[in-house]
């Protein structure tokens, strides 16, 4: 049976470190505050834990919808390592289609070092691309996506790996379902035309701050994205950290805050975002549930150290949680000017 959803994006093997005796500074350019961590040339330091967990945002969609009851499926490359092993099996176990997935010698599976300071949840990210960029249109094949009802994307910067997320797009519009966009830092830089390109082919598309600032050139999150609505997409959000965020179909937004918990890990934490999206589109949600749906998903997420761990299992767990929990909420209308 096909699947109803089927994701493309980066499929990673993270490494989380933490270290104390490291550096923090901060650089200020007008309005922009820059921070920074930094360790002492030629030194060796001791590392204080280290964990493994599979990630990349791709995949983590797909396993979160997947954890939530939909026929997910993921598509991509990843290397013959022990690293591929870790990632397919955790995928595999939590219900991912995996029949679309390419093994390859060309390039190891790809790895991120992600850096966590005692400062606090805010975590430095040294990411490899590896496999993942070399998906190619002809692993994306057209009877895969017959009943799909949503396609979403995460970053690949490679041209192979642009063109097949394009090549996904249309299947996915050929069969009348919609599509979900996560662009990351990582295709806004290094391939801003590809991102222009399938940001503007897609139905609904979610950033961080930095992000969708770095992507339309804008200051705030409001005209960012007023931004990306003319662009074509008709539902936007833009994630903010512990600021919550905004999210608007073009006629109204809603600007909500956080639940409050827990924090131990935000990896993670706006793919689960965009999967409460997805979900509650697919459900026809009011957008103030599918505030309160998304918002939950990452505080979750964010809850467990580690990407995909803590996440909810059942529609029926978040709705309880959202009704035992608060969420401020402020809804008004979009501005023409």
């Amino acid at each position: 049976m096909n699947p109803e959803v089927i994701t493309i994006g980066s499929n990673t093997l993270d490494c989380t470190i933490q270290v104390k005796d490291i550096l923090r500074f901060e650089l200020f350019d007008k309005e922009i505050v820059k921070k920074y961590t930094a360790i002492e040339y030629s030194r060796k330091l001791n590392v204080e834990a280290l964990k493994f967990f599979p990630g990349g945002s791709g995949a983590n969609i797909a396993a979160d919808c997947a954890m939530l009851g939909l026929k997910t499926a993921y598509i991509g490359v990843v290397g013959l390592d022990f690293s591929a092993q870790i990632c397919l099996e955790d995928l595999k176990k939590r219900g991912v289609d995996l029949s679309y997935v390419k093994q390859t010698h060309e390039d190891c599976t790809a790895f991120s070092l992600i850096l966590k300071t005692e400062w606090g949840k805010d975590r430095s990210i040294l990411a490899y691309k590896g496999a993942n960029n070399l998906l190619k249109p002809e692993d994306v094949r057209g009877e895969t996506f017959k009943g799909i009802k949503a396609f979403a994307w995460t970053s690949l910067t490679s041209e192979s790996g642009c063109k097949s997320i394009d090549k996904a797009i249309t299947l996915t519009k050929e069969n009348n379902a919609l599509v979900f966009a996560a662009p990351s830092m990582s295709i806004i830089k290094n391939n801003p035309q590809w991102a222009k390109t399938l940001i503007s082919k897609s139905d609904a598309v979610s950033m961080n701050t930095e992000e969708a600032m770095e992507f339309t050139h804008e200051s705030e999150k409001y005209y960012c994205a007023k931004k990306l609505l003319e662009m074509g997409p008709k539902l936007v959000s833009i994630t903010d950290g512990a600021n919550g965020s905004l999210l608007t179909d073009g006629k109204v937004i809603i600007r909500s805050g956080i639940y409050k918990v827990d924090v131990k890990d935000t990896t993670g934490a706006g793919d689960a975002f965009l999967c409460g999206m997805l979900i509650s589109k697919l459900k026809n949600y009011t957008i103030d549930k599918m505030a309160k749906l998304a918002t939950a998903m990452s505080s979750f997420e964010a809850m467990e150290v580690g990407v995909r761990q803590g996440l909810s299992t059942s529609l029926e767990e978040l709705e309880k949680f959202i009704q035992k929990n608060q969420l401020t909420q402020s809804l008004s209308k979009l501005t023409e000017s």
